[in-house]
């Protein structure tokens, strides 16, 4: 949208607020009219509200439109909902929130019945946070904390470049929901010496048992592991995980927390948001590597399914070479972690427990899926034995060899702008850019894949992605028209297929922290064979959903009214505790 759009529709919410100030409305903003989870185009009035219901006293119902611009009535997110009564709170939450948490930000939201700017924590000094955070000691002490945290310089592995190996190896493919908990199952069983491993979730009762079963002596678990907050899924906390893995194994086991600003179990950061890599490296000679966690959701078990089921891909590689490469910087994240493990002082852990826990109340229970099953029949995992390939592996915050450049962006870069046919890339999500800078680029490489006559496609997670496919539409590089969102199995992959040849598996989301500065890895599989395991799957996904921006819509100079009423809303209703959705 263009800033003088937003600036008109910004002055006519100034104009009318008091016929947008109903009973349950939050914010209100200039946007773009969502209509059953497909973009129109029409610039509109987006207002968020607490809840939305069936029916409601007419007096009490928004309008279609104000001004001839459409009224778009959204169900506010729980840390919509808990900002509008406890900002102190909502500011912790989001400070400490896992990346895909984090909600975009609009320059002209209000606040409702106030019409004041919405502030915007993730631009605020520490001054600032500290002054709206005043009436609330323990959270602001918690503030201070994550803004006050020392950051130590990122520490790669040595002499271990990141460099294309190409071998004859053996390589098993698999994806979740269909396969993904039983391949790592077998996966597991085979350990002879030890397990190295980079985590950022380990919150699956049924992954623990085969951990503590697997790993007898004298077999040995080394593991750097981050400590979100709870996936929705979770049988136990990772902190219990740890506990109990120590508990079995004994001095066998190794572990440390990662080095994460918002981790209140160390004293210092690395990466800024997320240790989000997803690596098992076994006996030195093969290794696990996934877009999804040691939890659930990612890997659901069969026998016991969760509540909901994401798709990830997961790739199982016995290559020497390539898993000592791995290993290698698994050992060095380690020893950066273990020399600086300090917890958090108690008042710190408590502001941000109880902070999540008003967040719980203000979350929905999770919507039954409208999609029981992407496919028709479970995919099974294949083995490909003794195939000729070509792997890169991708690393991120890492640099290319005597360089500046991050070796994830300059490596995907340049396989995103070779493709000559097909480029299909599903996601759990795409943050828009601003229109400058290296992610925008990125995007850009993949907007000009576009006017090449490339088949782009690009499936995100609906939940997740719809809010950013929004901003997109309003700033930087666009790429709505490609994009269909997906609800069941939720989508937490981070997979590309190019040109029916390259498959791409990693744990990077698209995002500039994702790209460039959490740490995550992935590896680029130059094979048509495994290519045509994986591009099956995502067209089975992608054929049973609609697209974004049906007719790629453009914004009109002038919106056009509305025909379609609005949804009604409801004043705030107390909910029982819920743990937010988080991967």
């Amino acid at each position: 949208m263009a800033n003088k759009t937003a600036k008109a529709i910004d002055l006519t919410i100034q104009k009318n607020l008091s016929k947008l100030s109903k009973p349950g409305v939050l914010t209100v903003r200039p946007g773009f009219e969502i209509a059953g989870h497909q973009l129109t185009g029409k610039p509109a009035i987006v207002a968020t509200v607490h809840t939305k219901k069936k029916s409601l006293p007419k007096q009490d119902m928004l309008p279609n439109s104000v001004a001839g611009i459409p009224v778009d009535v959204r169900e506010a997110r729980p840390f919509q909902r808990l900002c509008a009564h406890d900002w102190p709170a909502a500011a912790v939450t989001q400070v400490f929130a896992r990346p895909e948490d984090k909600e975009p930000t609009w320059p002209f939201e209000r606040q409702v019945p106030s019409g004041k700017l919405l502030q915007n924590i993730w631009s605020m000094s520490p001054k600032a946070l500290a002054k709206t955070t005043a009436s609330q000691p323990a959270m602001q002490k918690a503030l201070a904390a994550h803004a006050t945290k020392k950051q130590l310089q990122y520490v790669p592995a040595k002499n271990t470049p990141l460099t294309p190996v190409t071998t004859t190896t053996t390589i098993t493919a698999v994806v979740s929901p269909d396969a993904g908990f039983t391949t790592l199952e077998d996966f597991l069983a085979g350990a002879k010496k030890s397990l190295v491993i980079g985590m950022y979730d380990f919150t699956s009762a049924s992954i623990l048992s085969d951990f503590k079963s697997d790993l007898g002596r004298p077999r040995t678990l080394q593991m750097v592991l981050d400590n979100p907050i709870l996936n929705p899924t979770a049988d136990q906390p990772d902190s219990q995980t740890v506990a109990e893995l120590k508990a079995s194994l004994g001095t066998r086991a190794k572990i440390a927390w990662a080095l994460d600003r918002s981790n209140k179990l160390v004293s210092v950061w690395m990466f800024p948001f997320a240790y989000h890599i997803k690596v098992i490296v076994r006996d030195g000679t093969s290794f696990w590597l996934s877009s999804g966690n040691l939890n659930n959701s990612n890997e659901p078990n069969p026998v016991h399914p969760p509540s909901h089921e994401d798709r990830d891909w997961h790739v199982i590689i016995e290559d020497p070479q390539l898993a000592k490469t791995f290993e290698a910087y698994l050992n060095q994240d380690f020893t950066s972690a273990a020399a600086n493990q300090n917890p958090a002082p108690p008042t710190v852990s408590e502001a941000l427990a109880e902070a999540n826990t008003k967040l719980a109340f203000d979350t929905n229970p999770p919507p039954p899926p409208s999609l029981k099953a992407i496919t028709k029949q479970a995919v099974a995992a294949k083995t490909f034995k003794d195939i000729p390939v070509t792997i890169t592996p991708v690393l991120t915050p890492d640099n290319l060899p005597n360089s500046t450049t991050r070796q994830y962006l300059s490596t995907m870069t340049k396989f995103i702008s070779n493709a000559k046919k097909s480029l299909f890339i599903q996601l759990q999500y795409i943050e828009a850019s601003k229109g400058t800078g290296f992610y925008d680029d990125l995007l850009q490489t993949i907007a000009d894949r576009v006017k090449a006559g490339v088949d782009v496609r690009l499936i995100e997670d609906q939940t997740n992605g719809e809010k950013w496919a929004e901003k997109m539409k309003d700033s930087g590089v666009d790429l709505t028209a490609n994009i269909r969102l997906q609800p069941s199995p939720s989508v937490h992959n981070k997979g590309f297929v190019i040109d029916s040849s390259i498959v791409v598996v990693s744990s990077q989301n698209f995002s500039p922290a994702g790209v460039h500065d959490n740490r995550d890895a992935g590896v680029i599989i130059e094979s048509p064979e495994i290519a045509q395991y994986f591009e099956p799957v995502f067209l089975s996904d992608w054929n049973r959903l609609k697209p974004f921006a049906p007719k790629a819509a453009k914004p009109t100079a002038t919106p056009a009214a509305s025909k379609t009423s609005k949804p009604a809303l409801a004043k705030s209703t107390k909910k029982k505790p819920s743990r937010t959705k988080a991967r």
